[in-house]
């Protein structure tokens, strides 16, 4: 009991306060987004090809206004954003219930769903900035990890209640999911007032941000890593969900399961895995975790049954584990004083693209090897494998001290 309480006082309770809302959250992203493809297909006759064209717009959107929520994250300091950006989110949820309910269409839900992108973006560069704020060098990979464990809570538990849900009530769902985001937004709102802005930036955003790629050789280069992983990543929620349920048969609810077993075992195993990994450079880890992930998609592939279909989903978790808390250590450890939000920006920048531009790309291979669906597997098995030999060379040009998790605690 002693050693529990001392881990939980090793960290600024404000860092728990965020795991909180990042719970909140997770929940209500978790219930609606991984449904929603399967609504634009199953509901509204919205062909593969379509869905795809219209993430891609989504993509681009999103991605721009994730490198802006870095800069406002820097300039007008974390609250703000995280509560505005939550509270907006909340009150999208419910139009998109409204317009389910009174049968509006795809225009108008999609038009709602990108709104929901960027304020979701502002958010995110924000609360990863807290993070970086709120703990030493030395704590960051295993705080990151924290917040992962309490994301990833409310994603075990939101797939579960969104998939039986997608089975019953659409206009339910979207209503749980803004009361969800609503309850982050409020927690955040609450008990992280106060979090200390950190040196404003005397730059304005715009075009002439790009000097900072252009001054960074290291970070063009790892981010462009970061952009091909999540291309295959992002694999995992649309085009996984389309090929599962539609083409290979399984139920909606079965496939929430799915994404439940991804959230439980990040809760579960992220916090033993960064503990045993912590020997290795980061690029070391983030290369292994790639190889794992191409492994999980190849058997994707090869896979028709649910009881398959879990061992996948198994080892495309496995590889997750290893990936995401090192790669927001490495943003964070690369970046200026001062320049945390910024470079969280990029960084999420590139997530956002791979995670936004992936589904258009898998909808659209999936659509043009459909039956014949393991050519599309391989080849984004393939992506995690170029991804994988990057991170592995990247390891030299990476400064020793950036690349490591420092921590006096060991």
């Amino acid at each position: 009991m002693m050693a529990i309480s001392a881990y939980f006082r090793k960290f600024d309770y404000r860092l728990w306060v965020l795991a909180g809302g990042w719970v909140a959250s997770a929940m209500g992203f978790a219930l609606a987004i991984p449904f929603i493809s399967l609504y634009f297909h199953s509901e509204l006759g919205i062909s593969l090809t379509g869905i795809g064209v219209f993430l891609g717009v989504n993509a681009v959107i999103r991605s721009l206004f994730q490198a802006l929520g870095g800069e406002l994250a820097d300039r007008w300091g974390r609250y703000h954003l995280m509560v505005i950006g939550q509270l907006v989110r909340s009150g999208i949820f419910l139009l998109m219930a409204i317009s389910v309910y009174l049968n509006l269409g795809f225009f108008a839900i999609a038009g709602l769903l990108i709104f929901n992108s960027i304020f979701g973006a502002m958010f995110q560069p924000a609360a990863n900035s807290t993070v970086a704020d709120l703990v030493g060098a030395d704590l960051r990979t295993e705080a990151y990890s924290i917040v992962r464990v309490a994301g990833n809570l409310g994603w075990a538990i939101g797939p579960a209640i969104g998939g039986y849900l997608s089975e019953h009530s659409w206009v339910l769902l979207f209503i749980i999911a803004g009361g969800m985001t609503l309850i982050s937004g409020s927690i955040i709102a609450v008990f992280l007032r106060g979090i200390k802005r950190i040196i404003k930036s005397a730059e304005k955003f715009g075009i002439a941000d790009v000097s900072v790629l252009k001054s960074h050789l290291i970070l063009i280069k790892f981010t462009s890593l970061i952009f091909i992983t999540y291309l295959v990543v992002s694999q995992f929620i649309t085009p996984f969900s389309l090929y599962a349920v539609d083409f290979m048969g399984i139920s909606k609810t079965h496939l929430g399961y799915l994404f439940t077993i991804n959230g439980l075992m990040v809760v579960i195993f992220q916090m033993p895995t960064t503990k045993a990994l912590r020997k290795f450079r980061l690029t070391i880890q983030m290369a292994l975790g790639a190889v794992i992930y191409a492994a999980g998609f190849m058997l994707v592939g090869l896979t028709a049954t649910f009881i398959a279909f879990a061992a996948a989903m198994i080892i495309i978790t496995t590889a997750e584990l290893f990936v995401s808390p090192p790669a927001l250590a490495i943003t964070a450890n690369l970046a200026p004083e001062g320049r945390t939000g910024r470079y969280m920006g990029i960084y999420g920048f590139a997530v956002t693209a791979g995670w936004s531009l992936g589904p258009l790309l898998g909808c659209l291979l999936l659509d043009y090897f459909k039956p014949h669906f393991i050519n599309f597997w391989g080849i984004i098995a393939v992506l995690a494998l170029v991804a994988a030999a990057g991170y592995y060379f990247l390891t030299k040009k990476i400064p020793a001290e950036m690349n490591i998790r420092r921590n006096s605690n060991k």
